[in-house]
């Protein structure tokens, strides 16, 4: 029987996800709460031409870290699509940051006994090794 891939260097990938959650966060929350109100309301584009671009950029490395993360922590497709949405609506990202942090620290808390990925379930269910309530066994 195949040993279940280790959670290794998911502390770490948690740790970058949450910093940058952070990052996203804010800089869509500044963008919308004062930049778009001061571009249309008082006509100062100012702080949309700087954090726009900016919030961009973090956003593309905010996606980057939901790859690393949702790899390593064996997240479901859902699951990364809700994480990589939540830089698309101010203040989400605060509220997705801890339940992704919560989940993940419980699934380090498991070890070795963490449920298999998303992906090796179906690998084994089509190969029909994998009957519901029993964990793939990776044989062939």
């Amino acid at each position: 029987m195949k040993a279940r891939a280790s959670l290794g260097g998911t502390a770490g990938a948690l740790a970058r996800y949450r910093a940058m959650a952070y990052v996203v966060g804010i800089g869509l929350a500044v963008l919308c709460f004062v930049g778009v109100p001061l571009q249309y309301g008082a006509h100062h584009p100012g702080v949309v031409q700087v954090v726009g671009p900016l919030h961009g950029i973090f956003y593309i490395i905010y996606l980057v870290t939901c790859l690393d993360l949702a790899g390593r922590a064996r997240f479901s497709l859902l699951q990364l699509l809700g994480m990589v949405c939540s830089g698309w609506l101010p203040l989400l990202a605060f509220y997705m940051e801890r339940k992704v942090a919560r989940r993940v620290s419980e699934l380090v808390a498991l070890g070795p006994e963490a449920p298999p990925a998303p992906a090796a379930s179906l690998a084994a269910a089509l190969r029909g090794a994998w009957h519901p309530g029993k964990a793939p066994s990776g044989e062939d």
